[in-house]
């Protein structure tokens, strides 16, 4: 008997699929097709989190950058900071420090990570389904798209397999 996909509720071999506590022998599964339904709200608030992040994200390099800037140009002009002189080379300095000292890198890669991660989930809620003996089953309903496809894929060719 060959696996072709595993995890903690899902199991495709050449022989059956279990899914939770339900299993069914290929050999009574006579189609096996997908749907995507209409998304929940839970599906809603990541891709509204996803344009969030973009936002903040663009606003976060917009005000980075004009911050660069007026300290590059403070350094070049003699630069009073509460009626005290400023040397050019210590804003200079402290522009230089700033770039490469901060923490920014950090939230921006983790920000990043979540948009990515968002975008690897879709849209919709995915199912699968397959008729036995004339039933049509409702098999498996995801949220996760990357989740959904490795499942989908593995049932198609333990189905191919079976067929053989």
């Amino acid at each position: 008997m060959i696996t072709f996909y595993r995890d903690a509720t899902v199991v495709v071999t050449s022989a059956y699929l279990q899914i939770e506590n339900r299993r069914w022998r290929l050999s009574d599964l006579d189609y096996v097709w997908h749907s995507e339904s209409a998304a929940t709200w839970r599906v809603r608030s990541r891709t509204a989190g996803r344009g969030v992040l973009n936002t903040i994200m663009t606003f976060a390099g917009v005000i980075g950058l004009v911050i660069l800037i007026a300290f590059v140009s403070a350094a070049y002009t003699e630069a009073n900071v509460g009626g005290v002189h400023v040397p050019r080379n210590t804003l200079l300095l402290l522009a230089v420090v700033l770039m490469l000292g901060g923490f920014g890198w950090a939230i921006w890669e983790w920000m990043l990570h979540r948009v990515d991660d968002s975008y690897d989930k879709g849209d919709a809620v995915y199912e699968i389904w397959a008729s036995a003996t004339g039933t049509e089953l409702l098999l498996l309903r995801l949220e996760d798209y990357t989740r959904y496809a490795k499942i989908y894929r593995a049932i198609e060719r333990a189905m191919e397999y079976h067929q053989v």
